[in-house]
């Protein structure tokens, strides 16, 4: 009876020791997003067996892993904690389902454990990943121009006013987000958006008045690329890109209509993503448009966008 205890003592002891002896040769082959490839390199292992990782350089853990699939000597796992690159090993947290017969030691105390600070604290609330998504977008648009008006009086003398210009206008529309990598996204959005500005000239060089105005509907569409700094319930990012804007509708004072076509802007973000499950977010982001001027105008635009939105 007692060589039995002493027997199933050892196991208990020893199961954990070899199985982190053999998973140290597993090694992480590839990563995307928050998913990574593990070579097995023949060590057992089960779906939800928990591992930390372990960065060959620093020998310390860097993040914490649970797989999903395990086939073939391959395992697919993902990153519940921290970081992950390719040539990482494998370091178990416990013992493993081998050794299931032996009853497992008591948790320990979690102020003294030195894995404490590795351990999650999981809120299946919200999505810890960047996930393909589209939405609808209301936007709030605060126009500037200013322009150069050449006039002509009735004895063929030509003089120069500038109008400054300024309004509000309004957009809806919708987008897609398409993942990169886990912290870089690509936005595209079509949008139909105001440009409408009005103002006052020195002399009445539009049209005989000297109240100057723009009135322009864009089809707008935008690709961007945005970088997430933070993936918790508020997911912050910035980022820029370009638009190409074509007038679907034009009428101006102040400007010659004809000549009123198409415009390419230089476009700088700054939002917010909230989270409120993990299948919907409210996407708030503040835009900024840099129209490329001309000889005779000079504009901007200031955009507040907020919409609903939807994870693949």
């Amino acid at each position: 009876m007692l060589r039995r205890i002493a027997t199933v003592t050892l196991t208990t002891l020893t199961a954990p020791l070899l199985w982190s002896f053999s998973a140290d040769a597993a090694t992480v082959t590839a990563v995307k997003g928050q998913r990574v490839l593990i070579d097995l390199e023949g060590a057992e292992s089960n779906p939800g067996d928990e591992f930390f990782l372990i960065n060959p350089t620093t020998q310390k853990k860097a993040a914490i892993i649970r797989l999903r699939q395990v086939k073939g000597g391959k395992a697919i796992a993902e990153i519940v904690k921290g970081r992950s690159e390719a040539g990482y090993t494998l370091q178990a947290k416990g013992p493993s389902k081998m050794s299931a017969e032996v009853p497992p030691p008591a948790p320990e105390d979690s102020t003294t454990s030195s894995d404490s600070d590795y351990t999650p604290v999981r809120d299946t609330g919200y999505l810890r990943v960047l996930k393909n998504s589209w939405g609808v977008l209301g936007t709030f648009v605060m126009n500037t121009m200013d322009a150069t008006i050449t006039s002509t009086d009735v004895f063929g003398n030509t003089s120069k006013t500038s109008a400054n210009m300024k309004g509000n206008g309004f957009g809806v529309g919708g987008f897609y987000d398409y993942v990169f990598t886990s912290d870089l996204v690509g936005h595209a959005s079509a949008m139909l958006e105001q440009f409408d500005a009005t103002g006052t000239a020195a002399s009445a060089a539009c049209r005989g008045s000297t109240s100057c105005d723009v009135k322009i509907t864009y089809l707008s569409l935008y690709g961007l690329g945005k970088y997430y700094f933070t993936k918790d319930k508020m997911r912050i990012w910035g980022g820029g890109g370009m638009g190409y804007l074509l007038a679907l509708s034009k009428s101006s004072t102040a400007l010659n209509e004809s000549k009123i076509s198409a415009n390419q802007v230089l476009t700088f973000a700054f939002g917010t993503d909230f989270q409120m499950s993990r299948q919907n977010y409210i996407p708030v982001s503040l835009e900024y448009n840099y129209f490329w001027p001309s000889a005779d105008v000079t504009a901007n635009q200031i955009l507040l966008k907020a919409g609903w939105a939807w994870n693949f």
